[in-house]
């Protein structure tokens, strides 16, 4: 297949990154109202890309396991420490965040993911569309990162034992 201008070659991964952890009585703050009291102890491991090339994450979504759950922001780290207690504000990064929403037990939320440099090929030409919106979304992880993920503040209702399921999907390099 020949590149050009108009004739890309797609990204290809190697093989499918369906990943997920669960998240509950730790938070991964010490204050909420600031991203870099990073707590290692609260953070757990949902993209490791130490043994590979890389990753591409297309979609990452919440999960309640109970109705009515803490109102708590799930947020996702980018870090070179290979362990969480590593974890420091030189060697990681608040990349993304969603607020649990659960009306009911089992409610999905998607989380907004920012705009990589791959544009939407059929949306090149559209003027009414912004240049944002031309481009797919996703999370790039580089050989050698982690995705750790953690919240800002304990589920703790409507009990201690509530949690909340993060899946991401996308592709190994």
């Amino acid at each position: 297949m020949s590149s050009s201008s108009t004739n890309k070659q797609p990204l290809l991964v190697d093989r499918p990154l369906h990943e997920f952890a669960t998240l509950g009585a730790t938070p991964a703050l010490s204050s909420q109202a600031n991203l870099a009291s990073i707590l290692g102890g609260g953070c757990t491991v949902l993209v490791d890309c130490l043994g590979n090339d890389g990753a591409v994450i297309d979609s990452l979504s919440l999960v309640a396991t109970e109705a009515n759950t803490t109102a708590a922001v799930v947020l996702f780290f980018l870090s070179s420490s290979p362990t969480p207690f590593g974890i420091t504000t030189e060697n990681t990064a608040v990349v993304a965040s969603a607020a649990i929403v659960s009306g009911a037990a089992g409610q999905r939320t998607n989380v907004s993911l920012p705009p990589l440099s791959v544009p939407v090929p059929n949306l090149g030409a559209d003027t009414s569309t912004s240049e944002t919106a031309k481009k797919n979304t996703g999370l790039l992880i580089k050989a050698n990162q982690l995705l750790y993920v953690g919240l800002d503040r304990a589920i703790t209702a409507p009990n201690p034992l509530t949690k909340v399921n993060i899946f991401a999907q996308g592709g190994y390099y």
